[in-house]
């Protein structure tokens, strides 16, 4: 299907955010006023009441009021009804219907200047201009992460220094210091060192000597840890019995073993043991089963190997046979 859009004298710009993150779980009338309200933000109106928004949308001004505090608990919009003065989640209820808005702006946490510098170091450390959503992964880190420049920067230099260069990836280790509440470099510098030891650590349980960690092997390590946030006793386990069971260091192999037990809730190598006395236990009913078998056959055949004739003269009964069959042949021949 094309969507095809008929000449305009103008056009109104929305951030694909607003549109993946929140039209969906909003209700209409609100969006339908989030709307109008960027639409007189980007042509300059400076002079427009609550009164003024409900007559144009044919709304009451409870209506707006309640659709203009929505947006800003949502941290979507500011609002600002007095020359240089910012106002509150309350202002909009606390506004007289008369009240001018002078001004209206997408809410953000960053400048125009900041997201240029920002892409500008993100260029120069890819060494290639990046595309739209990866700018919208820019903004996202910025706005919603609320991550700095400078933590952004290094962000970009570690993982470039890694050798992954997939925004996909900085986003999830963007996401995952926002969920550790690392929002300076220096806590970052400290994650970033753990982590690495952590590689390291890893790799020589599987007996990894002769080079430093892929992007995919990281990309394994990663995931045991914060995926499957499963403690390194219990990897560096799975990775012993990879290589006992292969004899070399398959990292499929050790996921798999470690997946499974992340499903199963394994936390500690106590967690194991208790998982490998249920498999041993169920595998030996099996065994014992076939153990049974075996000697029910053997000793049916037993039976059969030892028995013993009931001490009939088989040959003396043969021969009687034939002299009766004898005699009934000659009978026949003299009639």
């Amino acid at each position: 299907m094309r969507v095809h859009l008929p000449e305009s004298g103008g056009m109104t710009m929305i951030e694909n955010t607003f549109i993946d993150q929140f039209m969906p779980s909003s209700s209409g009338d609100f969006v339908k006023i989030y709307l109008y309200l960027l639409r007189l933000a980007q042509s300059g109106r400076n002079d427009v009441s609550i009164q003024d928004i409900a007559d144009a949308l044919n709304y009451t001004e409870s209506d707006v009021k309640r659709a203009i505090g929505y947006w800003q608990k949502k941290s979507c919009l500011d609002l600002i009804d007095d020359p240089g003065e910012e106002a509150a989640a309350s202002a909009a209820s606390q506004a007289s219907s008369g009240s001018k808005i002078t001004e209206f702006r997408p809410a953000q946490k960053y400048s125009k200047e900041e997201l240029r510098r920002v892409i500008f170091v993100a260029e120069s450390y890819l060494g290639r201009p990046i595309s739209p959503s990866e700018q919208e992964t820019l903004v996202y880190f910025l706005s919603d992460l609320g991550m700095s420049i400078d933590l952004i920067d290094y962000l970009l230099d570690y993982c470039v220094s890694m050798n992954h260069t997939s925004f996909r990836y900085m986003q999830r280790v963007a996401v995952s210091w926002a969920e550790q509440g690392i929002y300076s470099v220096e806590q970052a510098r400290r994650e970033g060192s753990s982590a690495r030891s952590e590689y390291f650590t890893i790799f020589r349980a599987l007996g990894i000597r002769d080079h430093a960690p892929t992007p995919a092997e990281q990309e394994y390590m990663d995931r045991w840890m914060k995926e499957y946030t499963l403690p390194m006793d219990v990897i560096l386990l799975a990775c012993s019995r990879t290589v006992l069971q292969t004899g070399k260091a398959r990292f499929p192999y050790a996921d798999s073993i470690l997946k499974s037990w992340s499903e199963q809730n394994v936390r500690t190598v106590h967690d194991v043991e208790a998982l490998d006395r249920i498999h041993e236990k169920s595998a030996s009913h099996p065994a014992q089963e076939a153990s049974r078998a075996r000697k029910a056959q053997k000793a049916s055949t037993g039976r059969f190997l030892n028995f013993e004739p009931s001490g009939t003269d088989w040959n003396a009964v043969a021969e009687s046979v034939m002299k009766v069959q004898d005699e009934q042949d000659r009978i026949s021949q003299e009639s």
